[in-house]
C-alpha cells in the first residue's frame, strides 16, 4: 500500500481531522457498528483525494473497507450510512475481546489477577468478573464495566463483548489499545489487548459507589475519602479466589443492587 497518492497526500490523518470523523460517526464502523475501524475516503476516494477533508470521510470496520477496496461496496452507500452513522443510531460501536479456552489474566493498573471470579468490588458490586466458559469449546467470559472519574460509564462488557457509548468525548482504537478520553489530553482509561489469555488496564481514572481509582501499568491507587487520601497497590499479584479486593465505605443506598459473590 502506497503512503501516498498522486497528489502527495500521505496517508496519515492530523490528529484533530481524525478525531473529529470518529465522534461525527460514534466511534465505530458507520454501516455496521463495529469499534474496530479505519478512516476511509469516499467523497471522493483516496486516489483523487487532495486533501483530508472529514466531510468526505468516515469509519469502516475492516470488513466493510474491504468491500470498498474490492468493488463490492459503492461510495453512495457509505454516504448514505455516514449522514445516519449505526453508532448514533444505537447509542454505541461493540466488539469482542479474544479470550480462550484457559483462564485469562488481568493487569489492574498495578495489580494482576490471575483465574480470579470478582477482580475488584466496591459495595457488594464487582467491576471486572470472570466467569467459566458457557459451553465446552467456549471461551471464558468476562464481564463489567468502567466509568470516569464522575463515575458515568464509559466502556461496558458482557460476555467478552466491550461497548462504548457515542456519547463519551472521544474513543480511539489503534492496533492492541483502546483509549477514552474526557478531553483533551484528558484519559479516562486505556486498554490494552494481548489475546488470548491476558487484558492490560495501561492507564484509569474512575469512580465507583464513591471509591476513586487511578493507575497506570505501574501502580493502582484507591480512594474511600473523595480523593483526600490514597493507598497505593505495585507490583501485586493475586491468583485462583472468589474475591480479589474488597472494599466498602459505607456509601450504599438501599436500591443498589447486590450482587451474589458466592
Amino acid at each position: 500500500m502506497l503512503n501516498k497518492n498522486k497528489y502527495g497526500l500521505s496517508r496519515r490523518i492530523p490528529n484533530p481531522i481524525a478525531r473529529e470523523i470518529r465522534q461525527r460517526c460514534g466511534f465505530g464502523c458507520v454501516i455496521c457498528g463495529l469499534a474496530f475501524y479505519d478512516y476511509e475516503h469516499f467523497d471522493p476516494d483516496f486516489a483523487n483525494a487532495t486533501e483530508h477533508n472529514p466531510a468526505g470521510m468516515t469509519l469502516l470496520c475492516s470488513q466493510c473497507n474491504q468491500k470498498r477496496a474490492r468493488g463490492r461496496l459503492s461510495a453512495e452507500i457509505v454516504a448514505r450510512h455516514n449522514a445516519n452513522p449505526k453508532c448514533k443510531q444505537q447509542g454505541y460501536s461493540s466488539e469482542l475481546f479474544d479470550f480462550g479456552l484457559e483462564p485469562i489474566r488481568i493487569n489492574f493498573a498495578g495489580v494482576s489477577f490471575f483465574n480470579c471470579t470478582h477482580l475488584i468490588v466496591v459495595n457488594g458490586c464487582p467491576i471486572l468478573t470472570v466467569t467459566p466458559p458457557a459451553d465446552a469449546g467456549q471461551p471464558v467470559r468476562l464481564s463489567g464495566q468502567f466509568t470516569d472519574s464522575k463515575g458515568r460509564l464509559t466502556l461496558k462488557i458482557q460476555d467478552n463483548e466491550f461497548s462504548v457509548g457515542s456519547t463519551n468525548w472521544d474513543v480511539d482504537c489503534i492496533g492492541p489499545r483502546i483509549t477514552i478520553r474526557r478531553g483533551l489530553g484528558d484519559i479516562s482509561l486505556v486498554l490494552k489487548m494481548n489475546p488470548p489469555n491476558e487484558l492490560i488496564i495501561e492507564i484509569l481514572e474512575m469512580q465507583s459507589h464513591g471509591v476513586f481509582f487511578r493507575g497506570n501499568s505501574d501502580i493502582l491507587e484507591i480512594s474511600r475519602d473523595g480523593g483526600r487520601s490514597w493507598n497505593s497497590w505495585s507490583g501485586c499479584s493475586i491468583s485462583n479466589c472468589q474475591v480479589g479486593i474488597s472494599i466498602d465505605n459505607g456509601r450504599r443506598a438501599v436500591n443498589d443492587r447486590i450482587y451474589d459473590l458466592g
